[in-house]
């Protein structure tokens, strides 16, 4: 009962075993989906932190001429112009783009044909200029927000935001928000004298010009390159999107990324200037412009000045962030502001996130499956070592068995001996061949084990010489000969002459062969029959080789066992079954000593039609040559 139950045991650890891989396989797989999930949410809290990250570091530039440029009240009754001059100057020392700023304008709204002051920066003064081409549309929206300050009735443009107009007239108000015309583009800021009864406040407007290719090559190159940067350079493709019908952004980070056959798909997007908004956008091409849908708030940022919580770096050392919002100037109610949109490079944040996870899905399920590969290793050499084991048991069975049967004719013939029995001289002779045959099959029976334990050790030691092939065979028949007599077989030896000679230990291949003849004795059937042949041939390898054959016509060897019959112990259920004698060491050991020389064993059986056990020995080249030996076009069917 020991042994059901045993197996039994055995197949529920299996089963437990396969249950945890699978339990771990499915925990595995959803913990790296949450990791997923998690790393997708702080990735778009990232983009959307480094969104604003380039929005203020944009508004830090254009604070910088705002504080410059704009007087204090105290100062306001002294030169307006003369400050403002010196302000410009002050700023271009120490900005870091100076070129920024195309032209300083200062323009005092006092009717339709009042000209606009343009300051010279050569000699620091402003000088009266016509209101350049390039500000038409701006001074169309300049004059209606006049209109509203000086409470002219005459109704704004369509899509001009009307000016809010002062609830108390002070000594001097600066109420006015900087303002940004993104089609110059230009800063424009406005402050308003208090009037009179009789004379109507005069807003005066200060109007920068910018540089947008500085822009588009200097600073936003710079806040991406600050904000967008990864370890592997930048992390997203950006570009900065205008209300323009060109085809080209403001700026790209990458040449050609929203040409007439691109489709950009970008992650999400954020306005440069108002209140910010991050959105969803969608920017597709081929066709003329560009098309951008927004499509809802998808992250909540900051106030201006506080950080993020979604890693923001912060920004550099000497950036301040104070509460400084540019409001655009409208001239159409469909006008959009500009954005600033970015793809991450996989194509999407998405794709992104699905390569972390595939990867981190490969890793885990690598790591399971080399724990399920070591956990099937140590079953399969756990088996193994069963099989082994059961095998050891059966040898000593069968070894005891082996060492009984001569052990037990030398004690019975002494015994008769001692005893009397034996009164002539010629029953002498027969007791006294019996015991010493006993003894010999005892003696090497010992020989075999120690030798097969000495090869399995290595200690082994083979003396390899130009061997006579012939010679081995004869020697292997003469030890064989009274097995042979006695059990009556006929042996047929068919040598080819003049076979070359072979790099061999004499006593080791005659080993070899006594074991091989012995096997063909043993399972040889009815027949009674054994053919012995050595012959020359070419190796698959095309190397020349002796192959010395051993065949019988008796029970054969099944195709299942085969494969095993050379390891050590091993003895075929049939053969058990049909009680032959033996130990299972005559065939791993006689293939050990074909490897040892540098040869190999092989065999060619089917069940009832009996065996063909063949030595395949290399041939030296220089006996080759020398003996002119003719070699064989086909291998024998031992081979």
């Amino acid at each position: 009962m020991k042994h059901p139950f045993k197996n039994v045991r055995w197949y529920v650890l299996l089963l437990g075993l396969a249950a945890a891989l699978i339990i771990l396989a499915v925990l595995q797989y959803r913990s790296t989906r949450q990791l997923s999930d998690a790393t997708s949410d702080q990735m778009r809290a990232t983009l959307g932190a480094s969104l604003m990250d380039l929005r203020w570091g944009l508004e830090n530039e254009l604070a910088a001429i705002s504080r410059d440029l704009q007087p204090s009240p105290e100062d306001r009754r002294q030169d307006e112009l003369q400050q403002l001059a010196g302000g410009f100057a002050e700023w271009q020392r120490t900005a870091a783009h100076p070129a920024l700023v195309t032209d300083l304008f200062l323009w005092r709204s006092a009717g339709e044909d009042s000209k606009v002051l343009r300051l010279d920066t050569a000699g620091g003064e402003f000088l009266p200029v016509e209101w350049p081409s390039q500000l038409a549309g701006l001074r169309t929206v300049l004059q209606a927000m006049s209109a509203n300050v000086t409470g002219n009735p005459n109704p704004p443009p369509p899509g001009v935001e009307p000016f809010p107009r002062p609830s108390q007239p002070p000594q001097f108000r600066r109420a006015s928000p900087w303002l940004i015309d993104q089609e110059v583009p230009a800063l424009v800021h406005m402050s308003v004298e208090a009037g009179s009864a009789s004379t109507p406040p005069k807003p005066t407007w200060v109007i920068v010009s910018l540089a947008q290719d500085v822009l588009a090559k200097q600073i936003f190159p710079e806040l991406v390159q600050r904000y967008f940067s990864g370890s592997r350079g930048l992390d997203y493709r950006v570009a900065v999107l205008g209300d323009t019908e060109s085809q080209l952004p403001i700026y790209a980070s990458e040449a050609g990324l929203l040409g007439r056959e691109a489709r950009f798909v970008p992650d999400a997007g954020l306005n440069l200037f108002g209140p910010p908004s991050i959105s969803l956008l969608q920017v597709t091409g081929p066709r003329p412009g560009v098309s951008r849908a927004r499509t809802g708030n998808v992250v909540q940022f900051s106030p201006p000045g506080r950080p993020l919580d979604s890693g923001s770096p912060g920004p550099p050392p000497g950036e301040h962030r104070d509460p400084f919002m540019l409001e655009a100037i409208r001239h159409s109610p469909d006008e959009l502001d500009w954005v600033v949109v970015a793809q991450h490079r996989k194509g999407s944040l998405e794709a992104a996130v699905s390569s972390i996870f595939y990867r981190n899905l490969a890793i885990n399920f690598g790591v399971l499956l080399i724990l399920a590969l070591t956990t099937l290793l140590i079953i399969v050499t756990s088996a193994r070592a069963r099989r082994l084991g059961q095998l050891q048991v059966e040898f000593v069975a069968g070894v005891s068995h082996e060492l009984r049967t001569p052990l037990t004719g030398i004690v019975a013939a002494a015994q008769n001996i001692h005893d009397g029995l034996v009164e002539s001289k010629e029953q002498l002779t027969r007791y006294a061949g019996a015991i010493l045959n006993q003894a010999h099959q005892l003696s090497d029976l010992i020989e075999q084990i120690l030798m097969f334990s000495a090869v399995e050790k290595g200690r082994q030691r083979y003396h390899l010489q130009p061997t006579d092939v012939a010679q081995v065979v004869d020697a292997s028949l003469k030890h064989t000969e009274s097995l042979i007599r006695s059990a009556g077989i006929t042996v047929e030896r068919a040598l080819e002459p003049d076979l070359p000679q072979v790099n061999a230990d004499f006593q080791a291949l005659s080993r070899c062969l006594e074991n091989l003849i012995t096997n063909a004795i043993k399972y040889g059937g009815d027949e009674r029959w054994i053919g012995v042949r050595a012959f020359a041939a070419v190796s698959r390898q095309q190397e020349k080789e002796v192959c010395i054959s051993v065949e019988d016509r008796g029970i054969g060897i099944d195709s299942r066992d085969l494969k095993e019959i050379f390891e050590p112990f091993y003895r075929s259920p049939a053969v058990t079954a049909a009680q032959i004698h033996g130990n299972g060491l005559g065939l791993p050991l006689a293939a050990r000593i074909a490897e040892a020389m540098g040869g190999h064993l092989r065999v060619r059986s089917a069940p009832g039609k009996g065996s063909s056990f063949t030595v395949h020995l290399p041939v030296p080249e220089a006996a080759a040559r020398s003996q002119g030996v003719v070699i064989a076009s086909s291998v024998n069917s031992g081979s």
